[in-house]
């Protein structure tokens, strides 16, 4: 049995997972979820591979952001599906910048919106010191039906603060003891969870309950070229 998103009630959520773990074969079929119940989303990837495959499904809508050009974000209302790329030579700092400035624009417009940020801990200054806007947006855009999905290959990284306010976070397996420790200070017993984890497993909390997706029940009908 595949598995099904809850977006009763969505709010923000955190996925998190080392390198080649199959965290963007599940962002993925998150998104084509999304899709399927007609929640528009903004894709904002640091890869130009990562979710292009997403670009198959009817009107999705592919950005290429560059640095240092003005854009007129307000054309961007128009689209319910954006996957925003970076081209070649766009440096991830460069395009943050681009990212955040459409942001800045998008959480305030009318109608739920899903963002997806890829390397979101590239966002913060540090650990300890949350990026402002994602820290607005983590408080006052649920109430605008604006949701953050953040993503992350670095969970010590991550600012605890950002995740408390996600009511499901969905992670793999991981190996380091700093980044089980971190994860443990939010999920009771993640350690014995983390241990249940076999590759490509994800392990989703909501803050109460936990769930261990298998990875055969994480399934998608995009290509996968990340």
């Amino acid at each position: 049995m595949d598995f099904d998103l809850n977006f009763e009630g969505a709010t923000h959520t955190m996925v998190a997972a080392p390198t080649q773990s199959g965290k963007s074969w599940f962002v993925g079929a998150s998104c084509e979820q999304m899709y399927d119940n007609e929640i528009p989303f903004v894709i904002m990837d640091t890869k130009t591979t990562n979710h292009i495959g997403l670009q198959e499904l009817p009107n999705v809508k592919v950005l290429r952001i560059k640095a240092g050009i003005t854009y007129d974000w307000s054309k961007l209302v128009d689209y319910d599906y954006l996957l925003c790329v970076p081209t070649l030579r766009t440096q991830t700092k460069d395009l943050i910048i681009q990212y955040r400035a459409m942001l800045d624009f998008l959480w305030t417009e009318p109608g739920e919106r899903i963002f997806v940020i890829e390397e979101a801990h590239n966002w913060n200054k540090n650990s300890s010191v949350p990026d402002p806007l994602l820290e607005q947006i983590a408080r006052e855009g649920a109430g605008l039906k604006k949701h953050l999905w953040f993503v992350t290959q670095r969970l010590q990284n991550f600012n605890q603060l950002l995740w408390g306010q996600c009511r499901d976070t969905y992670l793999f397996h991981f190996n380091i003891p700093s980044d089980i420790r971190y994860a443990g200070q939010m999920i009771p017993n993640f350690e014995e969870l983390n241990r249940q984890l076999e590759l490509h497993d994800v392990l989703a909390w909501d803050g109460r309950d936990y769930e261990i997706i298998k990875a055969a029940q994480v399934t998608r009908r995009t290509p996968h070229r990340g």
